[in-house]
């Protein structure tokens, strides 16, 4: 059998069968009967004379489910060639793939393929156990660029470039003139996506994902691979390294933008960012996958239309995955790091018109979709981190939505996601924005003036914020601390100045349970019945009134 041959043809005949079976598993109305298929196209689009009747519904139901059973098909012909076929075949007699030929097909230009490669990179790493991972970083370690001649390394910016530079854009070695120069910053790339996948994959994090199952993480724990733990990271530090450089370098003729080797980097950077994250600069690798994702909407217009993408929107998707993995992995160092860049650029805002600087280029303006679309996730997949860092989080929202748009629509229509927390709220008459922290703080947003306050409110974490109709008022309640608080805040002259906000009167409330919802962040509710009447509504249906 053609896998008893050797690993190359072993190699690329899994390759190929596994590429083709994630194709026909893409398909729609596939069917192995060409008069079938017509037949069940011309049911599934009916002329608008032709009614569907209980007769078509069932054959509809008929045409899903054996589309269903054909793609189980294809996926259970993959998982055979990916997983079991070694077991099956008996080792004795199968020649196992090369993992050198799969690394460099990590992100191939054909999303079939990079999806087959790294499929069975991860299926063989787990085959052959902590000692072959270990035998196998032993053998690639020293071709990592930090290791290699200077004058020869991926990372060494000086020196001119010859005509003999080839990028790693060419995957496979050409048939003629393949130069020293080239064979070894070939391996170097090989090695950087090799270590990066082990280290992704296998390495020790410095703090264990709450977004990781605990099985996952136990087996992360006990497998870890020399070099990539906390004892002894120098593998690790020499990795990240390299990944980040490939992920800033400036496109060069030696390395060129939007090549296979940068969106490796790109994509393990995400996967493996929290065994990175020590060794990283996190406001840089942030910043520079925000700088691939500007034209989000213009790169990837054509994903939904099938058709094929270019080198630049292949950058742009994979780092939009990268982004996701490491706000979910992380979403209070994405948090943190963001709202730091945010108040940074606040700051060159202010100063921009006497030092005559233009910022409408810089990345945290192009990148503002972006930016609140991994804000939206997080909010989604993970409110109590959200929650924790709320100030943190409107200070990015703040930053990147339209505010023109916001006073016009409100924040419910322009970014509803926020709404959800019940310590957030919006006063459209005026033009007010109010959240509470887990910290006890009160934060006053004043959308006219472009200005925010933070007042001491409680001595534990602010459960629930509201404005009373007129925007004169706004009440705040803690949960923790049993305690309701009225705020009034003066009105300013059209807006101009900061609104001097006080309290004027407190309560002490009932104690209420947390444990009356199952999420905690909506166990109360403030809602308004008059301009000086607030009731706290609690998730089991009670209700008590407050006046001011």
């Amino acid at each position: 059998m053609h896998w008893e041959l050797s690993g190359a043809v072993t190699t690329t005949h899994l390759l190929s069968v596994i590429a083709v079976a994630n194709t026909l598993m893409s398909t729609t109305a596939a069917s192995f009967s060409l008069e079938e298929r017509q037949g069940l196209l011309r049911k599934r689009h009916p002329s608008r004379k032709q009614r569907p009747d209980e007769a078509e519904d069932v054959e509809e139901n008929s045409f899903l489910a054996h589309q269903a059973h054909i793609k189980q098909g294809w996926s259970l012909l993959a998982a055979l060639h990916c997983v079991l076929l070694p077991e099956l075949v008996g080792l004795k007699h199968y020649k196992v793939p090369l993992l050198h030929m799969l690394a460099r097909r990590w992100q191939d230009r054909c999303l079939e393929v990079r999806e087959a490669a790294q499929a069975l990179l991860l299926a063989e790493l787990r085959r052959i156990g902590a000692d072959g991972r270990k035998d196998l970083v032993e053998e690639w370690a020293p071709y990592l660029p930090t290791y290699v001649d200077p004058r020869v390394s991926l990372m060494h910016e000086g020196g001119q470039v010859t005509s003999d530079d080839d990028s790693y854009d060419s995957q496979d070695s050409q048939l003629g003139g393949v130069t020293p120069r080239f064979t070894s910053r070939q391996k170097q790339a090989t090695a950087i996506v090799m270590l990066g996948v082990i280290g992704a994959e296998f390495g020790q994090e410095i703090e264990v994902s709450k977004n990781k199952p605990v099985d996952q993480q136990q087996y992360g724990k006990r497998k870890v691979v020399e070099g990539f733990g906390q004892g002894n990271y120098s593998l690790a530090r020499h990795t990240s390294k390299a990944l980040t450089f490939l992920l800033l370098s400036p496109p060069t003729n030696r390395l060129p933008a939007h090549t296979p080797i940068r969106r490796a980097a790109i994509d393990l950077i995400g996967r493996g960012f929290t065994v990175w994250e020590a060794h990283l600069d996190e406001s840089a690798v942030l910043l520079g996958l925000l700088e691939l994702c500007c034209d989000a909407d213009m790169l990837l217009r054509g994903i939904s239309l099938g058709l094929p993408l270019s080198p630049a929107a292949d950058s742009c998707r994979t780092a939009r995955h990268s982004l996701s993995l490491i706000a979910t992995a992380r979403p209070a160092a994405f948090i943190t790091t963001m709202a730091k860049e945010v108040a940074r650029y606040t700051a060159m805002q202010a100063s921009a018109p006497a030092q005559n600087i233009n910022l409408n280029s810089h990345v945290l303006v192009k990148s503002r979709p972006e930016i609140l679309r991994v804000i939206e996730l997080l909010i989604d997949k993970m409110q109590s981190d959200v929650a924790d860092l709320l100030i943190e989080v409107m200070d990015i929202v703040i930053h990147c939505l339209d505010t023109s748009q916001v006073k016009s629509k409100g924040l419910g229509e322009v970014f509803p996601a926020v709404t959800r927390f019940s310590m957030v709220s919006y006063c459209a008459s005026t033009k007010r924005l109010a959240a509470g922290a887990k910290n006890g703080i009160l934060a006053i947003y004043e959308l006219r003036a472009a200005k925010s306050q933070h007042l001491p409110a409680h001595n534990g974490p602010v459960t629930a914020v509201s404005f009373s109709p007129d925007g004169k008022y706004v009440c705040s309640y803690s949960l923790e601390e049993s305690k309701l608080c009225f705020w009034q805040a003066a009105a300013t002259l059209f807006g101009m100045g900061s609104a001097q906000v006080k309290c004027v009167r407190s309560y002490n409330t009932v104690p209420i349970s947390a444990h009356v919802s199952s999420n905690p962040l909506r166990v109360v509710k403030l809602v308004w019945v008059s301009g000086k009447t607030v009731i706290l509504l609690v998730a089991d249906g009670t209700e008590h009134k407050y006046s001011i």
